[in-house]
């Protein structure tokens, strides 16, 4: 009998690993603004979860994937809006930031003003890299940068890898709720 009252105490265990082990989440992005359209890739330790090629028109983004075509309106002052500005405020701090990768190929027609842009563009995102490693010391960044000398060219892609654990994600999503509800305003008047 005791064995048996030993592996109940597995299934505790075993959803606590759950909560408390990181998931790997990565996102790769490219957008060419010459064309306006770029694609986003969302995957789950490796394998992808899903994707959509985005175009902008307007004040609307059309999302397309194999299966269906949206045109969504970009609205920043919805609920929604605000339940996901308050989520990122929440999760910013739990993120375990693995690798950042920049990708971009860029060409003004004329060689000369193409490796002056370029070099200019590098030296910007080599310090918001440096800002960032202060922050997020194990993080991994990476520039990869291609002049098109005689091509008026503009592609930019990126891919950021990171881990979170699924406690701190349910948490922060629950607050960021709480935060924007009407309870979590009228507690703000109050204090």
């Amino acid at each position: 009998m005791t064995n048996l009252t030993s592996l109940y105490f597995l299934i505790p265990t075993f959803f606590v690993f759950v909560l408390i082990f990181p998931i790997f989440i990565e996102v790769r992005v490219s957008f060419n603004p010459l064309f306006n359209r770029g694609v986003v890739a969302l995957f789950l330790f490796r394998f992808k979860v899903l994707y959509f090629i985005f175009s902008f028109h307007g004040k609307y983004i059309e999302l397309q994937n194999e299966k269906e075509t949206k045109r969504q309106e970009l609205e920043f002052s919805s609920p929604q809006f605000a339940v996901m500005e308050e989520f990122t405020k929440q999760i910013k701090d739990k993120l375990r930031l693995k690798k950042l990768l920049l990708f971009y190929n860029i060409g003004t027609g004329d060689a000369f003003s193409s490796a002056v842009l370029c070099g200019v563009i590098n030296q910007i995102v080599t310090g918001i890299f440096l800002r960032l490693k202060d922050k997020k010391p194990t993080a991994s960044c990476c520039i990869y940068d291609t002049v098109s000398y005689n091509k008026t060219m503009c592609e930019i892609a990126g891919r950021v890898e990171i881990s979170i654990s699924l406690f701190d994600l349910a948490y922060s999503f629950l607050l960021a709720l709480v935060k924007t509800s009407d309870v979590g305003k009228k507690n703000k008047k109050l204090a």
